[in-house]
């Protein structure tokens, strides 16, 4: 077992209690509105704890994980932005900006998570998501090298230089 290993599964833990909510109706505002973006009244419960590269906030009915990335230049900084984005417009599970400090936050409610089929793919997904998201990266830039290759061919090509 590696020192990193622990840690790890700590932080799978922390992210297990995290999304580990409730319905629960604002006696404000009279529907279940995420407490974690509201944090306007004593009864939501509000829970801080930090990760190896993060920190969650947990209220009773939802959760913010932000995480922060090792991004290596601007091109991982813009496909974040994207994949954020992407992630936010398609399914809301991702702020559209991160909290102050951090590079993603996810956004968790238990409404979000009464259309999740398994919990722990999510948990998995969140806790994973730096080593994902290099990998990732490292698919982009090979398949952007590809195509300045075929380009660049194509190009010379069409100029008939050789």
């Amino acid at each position: 077992m590696s020192s990193g290993q622990p840690e790890f599964l700590e932080d799978k833990d922390k992210i297990r209690e995290a999304l580990r909510l409730q319905r629960y109706v604002c006696p404000h505002r009279e529907i279940n509105y995420p407490c974690v973006i509201c944090k306007e009244c004593r009864e939501m419960d509000l829970k801080q704890f930090p990760l190896k590269n993060g920190f969650i906030e947990k209220t009773r009915n939802s959760s913010l994980i932000s995480l922060i990335l090792e991004l290596r230049d601007p091109f991982d900084d813009m496909l974040l932005r994207r994949l954020s984005l992407a992630l936010y417009e398609s399914t809301g599970i991702v702020q559209k900006e991160p909290e102050p400090g951090f590079s993603i936050t996810f956004y968790i409610s238990q409404a979000l998570l009464e259309k999740v089929s398994e919990i722990e793919k999510l948990i998995d997904f969140i806790s994973d998501f730096q080593h994902k998201f290099l990998s990732e990266t490292i698919a982009a830039r090979s398949a952007l090298n590809k195509w300045e290759r075929n380009t660049t061919k194509r190009l010379l090509w069409e100029m008939s230089i050789q």
